[in-house]
């Protein structure tokens, strides 16, 4: 673990409204930061989920975003505090804060540096004149995968050598399955604990692939009559809930009578220790850090084998890649998990194991410091 030579005065930033893994990697990443005796005060939107829950956190906020996009308002805003403050680094999660801070920190004078990390690939150049004057003042972007990196680099005007490849980490105490006693959970949600449990986890939105894994379930109820189990864990974030409602449909018209929704959950670790495999069937993920979480509890995984999911799961050795968007090489996948209780152990350890010495808080953390130092 990193110490530190000064203690650094920090803004982390995400001016997004919904709750989902951006904003909770920001409070997450701040309140790391603080456990290493830096100064973390967030960077949000006024009325946000972020804004509250780093309130609850003991942390100061600063709610500059806000939600009708006044741009003009949150830059002067923004300039005001900087001009009165010591800021060092501002390192937001949400390239699109740039648009409020790379001209704050320009009117104010303000010599702190400027963190991006890029969490989602884009599909849009960015070379054009305005976003050149954006990235200009990024000191350094922070790609959470190959696949991510590969995106900034062919998408954006920043150099190749301020592009830095740093993974998310997560927080091995709180994926941690020992904390837990999964019958008793199981009793607490009415679940059978006679069957093979097999679960999709995180934010329900397009793209996260619900739809091939009800399709999958299906399948292997025809397959696995009366032996298995499935749960949804997770909810729509705001503006999603007709989605969200529309999968719980598409269930319905399939048939599945073995499947348990859970709603939102403050605690989706806890519930995840009742799973016998989780299946990550995601489009086009940027990392998958739902899929890590599940390795770190010793949970077997079959994915989707692309993009910043192959950062991640060593066919094979940890886990089982599937084809995206592929209901039917998930279910294959999922069988063959089902049907062999020795690989399933063999992935358990392996996965485990590759979330502890490579995806931890600490090692995220010491690279973030070292950093800003620079």
């Amino acid at each position: 673990m990193q110490e530190n030579s000064k203690i650094l005065n920090i803004l982390i930033s995400c001016g997004s409204y919904s709750w989902g893994g951006l904003e909770m990697i920001s409070l997450e990443t701040a309140k790391m930061l603080r456990e290493r005796g830096l100064n973390v005060k967030i960077l949000c939107t006024k009325g946000s989920k972020l804004e509250e829950e780093a309130k609850t956190r003991g942390f100061a906020t600063i709610a500059i975003f806000a939600k009708n996009k006044n741009i003009p308002s949150s830059i002067i805003e923004l300039k005001n505090y900087l001009k009165n403050s010591n800021t060092d680094v501002i390192h937001t999660n949400h390239s699109h804060d740039l648009w409020v801070l790379t001209p704050a920190l320009k009117f104010s004078g303000s010599k702190a540096r400027l963190f991006l990390t890029k969490h989602m690939a884009s599909g849009v150049k960015k070379n054009d004149l305005f976003h050149r004057y954006l990235y200009k003042r990024v000191n350094k972007v922070f790609a959470i995968s190959n696949y991510i990196k590969a995106s900034v680099r062919n998408t954006t005007p920043v150099k190749d050598e301020d592009i830095v490849l740093l993974p998310v980490g997560i927080d091995l105490k709180r994926f941690d399955k020992g904390r837990f006693n999964p019958a008793e959970i199981k009793r607490s949600l009415d679940l059978p604990e006679d069957k093979i449990i097999i679960g999709i986890a995180g934010r329900m939105t397009p793209g996260k692939g619900h739809e091939e894994f009800l399709e999958a379930a299906r399948m292997l109820n025809e397959e696995f009559p009366e032996k298995l189990y499935f749960l949804v864990i997770g909810n729509a974030s705001y503006g999603e809930e007709k989605y969200e409602a529309g999968i719980v449909n598409l269930s319905d018209c399939l048939g599945l009578k073995n499947i348990k929704f859970t709603g939102y959950t403050a605690e989706p670790e806890r519930i995840m220790t009742v799973l016998d495999i989780l299946s990550f069937p995601s489009h086009d993920e940027s990392f998958g850090r739902v899929l890590l979480e599940a390795m770190a509890l010793g949970i077997p995984t079959a994915a989707s084998g692309f993009a910043g999911v192959l950062d991640i799961t060593i066919a094979g050795e940890t886990g089982l890649l599937f084809e995206p968007e592929n209901a039917k090489s998930q279910a294959a996948a999922l069988s063959e998990l089902i049907q062999n209780e020795e690989l399933r152990r063999k992935f358990s350890l392996n996965g485990k194991k590759r979330a502890e010495d490579v995806f931890t808080f600490d090692n995220m953390t010491d690279e973030l410091i070292n950093q800003y130092n620079k």
